[in-house]
């Protein structure tokens, strides 16, 4: 009975969590517990809004993760216990390096807009809660190399349970969804951050000559008008033209650059293109457009840019990836596995 208690506080938790845009974006984030030997963990690409409804949890062999672990091996492949056709979790062995039941790993909105701000453990530092045990690591790929570095991090020091990580997101450990969540509450309660944009923006209309042109290539006017702002409000242009790689999943779905400019300059942009064409493209003075095989996925990473795009203070303060980061997510296997299932949401 305790075991079914669990799993049912952990699904209603993740649908909480999964259907607040301001945690989760997309397949973003990731839940875990452990149950004896077993790591119960959320399949890669699938969506935490969908816990209750559908089975998105796979059980693997906590002993040879954490055998594999000890012997230094980051690069191990968790070894699924039943037959799901699904695939765990690229941050398998980040959950089960962590010695509490249940850990959580978010993206979430107040928390990440810090994360991506030079220097952001001296300011954090002023804010969080004197009782909140945690430790920072710096960017890097997600999987084993994030494993590693967050293993160093910690170096057996079993009262760390949170863990901010920078230019991506935040991993919460504690004995059961009620502790997790509770951190949670207290962590994004200290790290609030005023929004500077409100929706003073026109609607772009559909009739419009421009809105014709681009309707030709596939594109129509963004339906959300905040997002407007992105091409519209002189800081989020900024913004969108030179700080646009903040996080992996940014990178992974939306693509390393911005297609941002006046008409005759994404006129060229477009005609040039050989590939899929960019799910968005930012009109300035004008608006945003969206192209007609733009997934949820993509336009719940466009909604978490602009949410913390509209929570900076100094633009010039921001650390987006390295161009050498970019390129180590682009085409990798793990992502376009994740990319591939997000589109059936």
């Amino acid at each position: 009975m305790e075991s079914l208690k669990t799993r049912e506080q952990i699904q209603y938790m993740c649908v909480e969590l999964g259907s607040d845009s301001l945690l989760v974006q997309g397949p973003g984030g990731n839940v875990s517990w452990k149950e004896g030997n077993t790591l119960w963990i959320k399949a890669s690409g699938t969506w935490l809004s969908n816990a209750v409804t559908s089975d998105i949890f796979i059980p693997t062999d906590l002993t040879h993760i954490r055998n594999a672990l000890l012997d230094g091996n980051f690069k191990v492949t968790p070894k699924v216990i039943n037959d799901s056709l699904l695939k765990p979790s690229i941050e398998t062995l980040l959950h089960g390096m962590m010695p509490q039941k249940v850990v959580i790993h978010l993206h979430a909105i107040d928390i990440l807009s810090h994360l991506i701000v030079d220097d952001c453990e001296f300011f954090l530092e002023q804010l969080l809660p004197k009782d909140i045990n945690y430790k920072f690591v710096k960017y890097c790929k997600p999987g084993a190399d994030l494993a590693k570095s967050v293993s160093m991090a910690v170096s057996g020091d079993k009262e760390v349970d949170v863990i901010f990580l920078l230019n991506h997101g935040v991993v919460i450990a504690g004995e059961s969804s009620q502790e997790v969540t509770n951190t949670l509450k207290k962590i994004t309660s200290a790290l609030k951050s005023k929004i500077k944009y409100k929706d003073n923006t026109i609607p772009v209309k559909k009739d419009s000559p421009i809105s014709q042109e681009l309707a030709e290539y596939g594109y129509s006017p963004v339906q959300n008008n905040l997002l407007h702002s992105l091409a519209l409000e002189p800081d989020l242009i900024s913004m969108v033209n030179n700080k646009w790689a903040l996080f992996p999943d940014h990178v992974v779905f939306l693509g390393e650059r911005a297609f941002i400019g006046d008409m005759n300059h994404l006129r060229k942009q477009l005609c040039q293109i050989d590939q899929a064409l960019p799910p968005f493209i930012f009109l300035t003075g004008v608006g945003t457009f969206q192209h007609h095989s733009t997934t949820n996925a993509q336009f719940d990473q466009l909604n978490c840019f602009f949410d913390v795009a509209v929570r900076q203070e100094n633009i010039d303060s921001i650390i987006t990836l390295t161009s050498s980061e970019i390129q180590e997510l682009l085409n990798w296997d793990a992502e376009i596995y994740r990319q591939s299932l997000s589109e059936k949401k």
